[in-house]
């Protein structure tokens, strides 16, 4: 006889939160509003306290809201803040509207399955994703060390 098997309890996974506190009223009313492809302007309901932030491609309301906070409480110089957004911005100036939106849809839509498929093994006969080419030396049996031994 063998013993009683043990329940499984599996727990979600706890949530980024959207709304967070703001250090200067002690409020939970920060949120990250306006954003763009280059930036996102972080703003507190309750003591107006408002700072544009940069925005990268990979990133989410929580990132703005640590850069927002370290504006906020001095960690970071708001000048520096701006410098950097102006640098995206100048990224960002040659490039139309309509690109920008339609790479920003593709990124949110397919997530992290463009990594998962990088990392797949291509299965027996299958050919692989990408092309490689070899080099002359490795086309003629392998390479040789410093010494051509």
């Amino acid at each position: 006889m063998g013993r009683k098997r043990r329940k499984i309890i599996r727990r979600p996974p706890r949530r980024i939160p959207r709304v967070y506190y703001c250090p200067l009223c002690n409020q939970q009313s920060v949120t990250v509003v306006n954003v763009t492809a280059y930036s996102a302007e972080v703003s507190c309901g309750s003591c107006g306290t408002t700072h544009v932030v940069p925005w990268y491609r990979s990133s989410m309301p929580v990132d703005a809201y640590s850069t927002w906070y370290d504006v906020v409480t001095g960690r970071r110089k708001a000048e520096e803040v701006e410098a950097e957004v102006e640098r995206l911005r100048q990224l960002y100036e040659g490039v139309p509207e309509e690109v920008i939106e339609a790479v920003a849809e593709a990124g949110e839509a397919e997530g992290s399955s463009e990594a998962a498929e990088a990392s797949r093994v291509p299965e027996e006969g299958e050919a692989p994703s990408e092309s490689f080419e070899l080099s002359p030396q490795e086309e003629a049996g392998g390479e040789e060390d410093e010494a051509g031994r």
